[in-house]
């Protein structure tokens, strides 16, 4: 009851072919079938003698869900209280007028609206005007804030509803998105595997806390989230040098996550960690070995072994990158 058979185009996109569908005229079964994604609500077409004609596909990867959602005539559906998670409305279509905590918004394609957890919210869906949604679970929002700030948060996430794709940074976050809509498509895919899903919720999760203001912004903006935490993890990297490296030693003694240290290395250096301490140790091997002799006792193995390299060929395939020659070349040079 109330789902329909109509003349009018799916404009599902290629990422949810075969996903979950639901097409109904019937207000009530729209608002059901918006329940799950958005929140309880009510749907209220504008005209009764127009065919609702309402589409929502949706597929859930994890803590991450894509959704499609469409109408063939206008309505508003009205939440209250939206879902205990993060939902980013993008419009594929024109523009499109959504009121969020008093907030009322006209976007257009390359503007996007996000909802906070628990958000009145009401949506003014207009014909042949698609959306495409990436819901995100409060909890995964709220895991990687913590870990990115390395420490528990004091108060719930809240972003600014206009989320303005026109920057050039935003492009992180389309590509984020098309990721996971490829990912989606393919047979062998990342999606099906826990670590290559878990990569692309990440991916994700970091493109929106990163880009769209929110009550935390200040604090990962702070100077303790970038100078501070680099300085401190060169000293720390530059105390323990010839020991063995491991990513999390380093993000513990700095007070952060590993992930959140390695993308300040690779924001503020352009490499990661673990290629920052190899590099380090090269060039204390080279000069060990240009102030050594060999006659008197200096050997590469030795000198490479004093500063954390174990495994010999491996060593001289990352000195002769790094400096044109052998270490032993460098040796007999000293």
């Amino acid at each position: 009851m109330g789902v329909v058979t109509s003349d009018r185009a799916l404009r599902v996109p290629p990422a949810l072919t075969g996903a979950p569908l639901v097409r109904t005229d019937d207000a009530g079964v729209a608002a059901g079938a918006l329940h799950d994604l958005l929140g309880r609500g009510v749907v209220a077409p504008h005209d009764a003698r127009e065919r609702l004609d309402l589409v929502v596909a949706a597929r859930r990867f994890g803590t991450v869900t894509l959704a499609h959602l469409d109408v063939g005539a206008a309505a508003t559906v009205d939440v209250p209280a939206s879902a205990d998670a993060v939902t980013v409305h993008m419009n594929q279509a024109r523009t499109s007028t959504t009121r969020v905590a008093g907030n009322e918004l006209t976007t257009s394609s390359v503007q996007a609206v996000v909802v906070s957890p628990g958000m009145p919210v009401r949506l003014e869906l207009a014909p042949e005007s698609p959306r495409l949604l990436v819901r995100v679970e409060r909890r995964a929002v709220e895991d990687a804030l913590a870990r990115m700030l390395g420490r528990r948060l004091d108060e719930p996430v809240r972003f600014a509803p206009l989320f303005d794709l026109s920057g050039p940074e935003t492009i992180r976050w389309s590509i984020a998105v098309q990721l996971l809509s490829t990912e989606s498509m393919m047979d062998a895919s990342l999606l099906q595997a826990p670590l290559g899903r878990q990569s692309i919720e990440d991916l994700l999760v970091s493109s929106l806390l990163l880009l769209q203001p929110s009550n935390h912004s200040p604090l990962l903006q702070a100077p303790t989230s970038g100078t501070a935490l680099m300085q401190d993890a060169l000293d720390h990297i530059e105390r323990h040098l010839a020991e063995p490296f491991s990513i999390d030693d380093l993000a513990a003694a700095v007070h952060a996550s590993a992930r959140h240290v390695q993308q300040t290395f690779r924001a503020r250096l352009g490499t990661t960690p673990g290629a920052y301490v190899r590099r380090q140790r090269l060039l204390r091997v080279r000069a060990d070995l240009l102030a050594g002799d060999a006659r008197r006792g200096t050997s590469v193995a030795g000198v490479a072994e004093r500063w954390g390299f174990g495994h010999g060929g491996r060593f001289a395939g990352w000195y002769r990158e790094e400096f044109g020659e052998t270490p032993a070349e460098t040796l007999h040079r000293g």
